[in-house]
């Protein structure tokens, strides 16, 4: 017999989903985590959900504890005729720029007496948290999101749990609330995802828990439909409708899906060098004029290298994106320079066209590139590294922090496909 919601013992498991070939670990510099709040499940009789309404908080620390992001969960919520309900409808953390370190998930899950005041209050905590750790991740420096803004995500969900343990909302814990704390090794996130199943309820055997789209089970004799198109764990091939539970997918990425404010300027100088090149060849400028554009002015604002230096320094201290993205940015950037000089001196706009697009071809290969181009590339990509070293997590394991020089390098920038293609030259 299931147990009901409230009683049993409290387990976290970790799901990892078969078949994926991709079986990277988690890396600071090379990779971004992402965190989804998928679903969540409460074993009671259909008159409780009528009288009670439940609600919890998700608290994600990173970085050695410097990087908190505090979520409330907003209010639980069944589609008619469902057992199960989704949480989010979007991701609770997006695109984090991983800085090593294990990552520590800390969850809540409790219901009060139902009334519209207390309800309304979840949701809007919810809206108003998961907007605050968008705002963290999309404005992080190096040294990580701003404090200002997790002290304003902690006084949400505190306001949440004052909520959850008032006494005269008879308070219903489906977790021990002091919440249920997972830690996350690097080591142990292998493969874009897996989930973590928080679980008050039977002693489930691990191996038998898998992850699917939920179905409709709860009447008997129709036939088998999608239930809202939720994730939901299964547990020995069974929907776990045991006690009371939550699930989170924890997502590793290659690229940052997002679009940063500079990929604008940093598109119009890549034009403006392609433009520079053709002028020469076109007799509209001296080739003269043409190189000077190449180097440093005497007041830093006039030439194409005066701006590489600017966006270059903007790209150093963007905390979003990681180094192994921010340095091909910064690499594809100034080999078009170099490959420029050599375009304008021959009189050959080829030249330049042919080298930045057959570098970005080669880096889509995982091959190394010789010479000049790939020395720029390799020694631009040394700069970034350098300018953020202090900002990866002092004790993870070396095998945890990516290795961004020799072939190693160029091997490891396959994995930025939109970033290369962004980079080419039309």
């Amino acid at each position: 017999m299931a147990t009901e919601a409230g009683h049993g013992e409290q387990h976290i498991y970790k799901i990892v989903p078969q078949g994926s070939s991709d079986q990277a670990k988690l890396t600071a510099g090379n990779h971004y985590l992402s965190v989804d709040a998928v679903s969540w499940f409460i074993n009671r009789q259909p008159l409780w959900f009528a009288e009670r309404t439940a609600s919890g908080i998700l608290d994600i620390k990173m970085s050695g504890g410097a990087e908190n992001y505090p979520v409330a969960l907003g209010a639980f919520n069944l589609h008619a005729g469902a057992r199960i309900a989704r949480v989010f409808e979007k991701p609770v953390l997006v695109d984090r720029n991983y800085r090593g370190g294990p990552i520590s998930l800390s969850a809540v899950f409790s219901s009060v007496r139902k009334d519209t005041a207390t309800s309304d209050t979840f949701k809007s905590a919810a809206s108003a948290s998961l907007g605050i750790v968008t705002g963290m991740v999309e404005t992080a420096g190096i040294t990580g999101p701003a404090g200002i803004l997790a002290a304003a995500g902690r006084d949400i969900t505190g306001a949440v749990l004052k909520i959850l343990a008032d006494p005269i909302l008879k308070r219903d814990a489906f977790f021990d609330f002091s919440g249920m704390d997972y830690y996350l090794r690097p080591e142990a996130m292998v493969g874009p995802e897996i989930f973590i199943l928080f679980h008050r309820g039977a002693v489930l055997n691990e191996p038998g828990l898998s992850v699917k789209y939920g179905v409709d089970l709860d009447k008997p004799g129709l036939s088998v439909k999608r239930q809202s198109e939720i994730l939901m764990p299964y547990y020995e091939n069974t929907p776990l409708e045991d006690g009371a539970w939550l699930m989170l997918r924890i997502r590793r990425s290659d690229e940052y899906s997002g679009i940063r404010s500079w990929f604008t300027d940093a598109a119009k100088l890549r034009n403006r060098v392609k433009s520079l090149v053709d002028d020469v060849k076109a007799s509209l400028i001296t080739k003269d004029d043409g190189l000077a554009q190449l180097k440093p002015s005497g007041t830093g604002d006039k030439t194409i290298l005066d701006e590489f230096f600017r966006l270059r320094s903007i790209i150093y201290s963007d905390g979003v994106l990681s180094e192994r993205e921010a340095g091909a940015q910064v690499g594809l950037l100034y080999t078009a320079i170099v490959a420029a000089k050599d375009a304008i001196k021959k009189l050959n706009p080829e030249i330049l066209t042919a080298t930045v697009n057959g570098l970005s071809e080669s880096l889509s290969r995982g091959q190394s590139v010789a010479g000049e181009i790939g020395q720029a590339f390799a020694e631009q990509v040394a700069l970034v590294v350098d300018v953020r070293k202090s900002s990866i997590v002092k004790d993870s394991s070396p095998g945890r922090i990516a290795k961004l020089s020799g072939d190693e390098l160029f091997s490891t920038m396959q994995y930025l496909p939109k970033t290369l293609e962004r980079c080419t030259l039309r």
